[in-house]
């Protein structure tokens, strides 16, 4: 387990994540193949007045895909700021925000850089599937977030991709690359902030946290399993960085199973289930309670 939390770092994510138009293109994908084809974002936004809200930040920001949503939703005048750690975002998360006809910001310093924002600074904070790779900074939230201010995060569910999960497991061990109880590095990740452990974490800084479940399954045909091929293409060093696979063809092996399945007219199903968390009415820092 060791090895896998060693090459969880902020240049193994970049690697993963550089390729924003690859990046967007399996967004695509993914809701191509859900079996719920509700937007996640217009469910979370949904019958929230945001229309005072004048200074917004979306943590782990990406190409934006969270900020074009907010279209028509804030203030005229709002400016909203995007933090990710790869640059290559810049220009498609500012695209973004001129869509959605908002002015826009954006850093690729990381997130800590909020830890220097000033109290009360935001009427709205977002993060969209990123929450899990920082969940240390949850506690800075409510310190920059106004008083009347709303946080929204949307993060995956434990079970997330379940059956890939156990087949790639099954693979590793049969390699011996993998302890019986070893996780995935994957599974270490979405495990530091999931719908299971969100609320729990949340809970010290919020008074008032509401939970929206968006269930969903991803589902390839046979016909279809070059697009499955495609998705696990980006996502697979999450599944085997730290494992030492490299050593090994199991990229080939995993492939040459799921074919196989496809072959006997078998789908490829995966479990997608997210949760949506609106936090309101901030709980802030002793110290700022204190200030004048």
């Amino acid at each position: 387990m060791a090895g896998i939390m060693d090459g969880l770092n902020k240049n193994q994510i970049r690697r993963v994540f550089k390729d924003a138009r690859k990046h967007r293109s399996i967004g695509q994908l993914i809701r191509r193949f859900s079996t719920n084809q509700g937007d996640i974002r217009e469910v979370t936004l949904r019958g929230i007045d945001l229309t005072n809200c004048r200074k917004v930040l979306e943590l782990g920001c990406a190409f934006g895909a969270y900020t074009e949503s907010l279209k028509g939703r804030l203030h005229p005048d709002a400016v909203i700021k995007g933090i990710d750690i790869i640059p290559e975002y810049k220009i498609f998360f500012l695209e973004a925000c001129r869509r959605a006809g908002y002015e826009g910001t954006f850093s690729s310093a990381g997130v800590e850089q909020i830890k220097h924002d000033d109290a009360d600074a935001y009427d709205l904070i977002l993060c969209s599937y990123a929450l899990y790779f920082f969940p240390y900074m949850i506690a800075e939230i409510p310190r920059i977030l106004k008083e009347n201010g709303t946080f929204i995060a949307i993060t995956h569910s434990r079970h997330d991709m379940q059956e890939l999960i156990s087949l790639t497991k099954k693979i590793l061990r049969q390699n011996g690359l993998l302890d019986e109880r070893q996780p995935l590095p994957i599974e270490i990740i979405v495990g530091q902030f999931s719908a299971q452990n969100g609320r729990k974490q949340l809970k010290p800084c919020f008074d008032h946290i509401r939970a929206i479940d968006f269930k969903n399954r991803l589902i390839f045909e046979p016909s279809e399993i070059d697009h499955f091929f495609e998705y696990f293409h980006f996502k697979k060093s999450f599944f085997l960085m730290g494992t030492e696979a490299g050593q090994k063809d199991i990229v080939s092996q995993l492939l040459e199973a799921l074919a196989e399945a496809a072959m006997r007219g078998r789908n490829i199903t995966m479990s997608k289930d997210d949760r949506i968390f609106i936090c309101t009415r901030p709980i802030k820092p002793k110290g700022d309670r204190e200030r004048p």
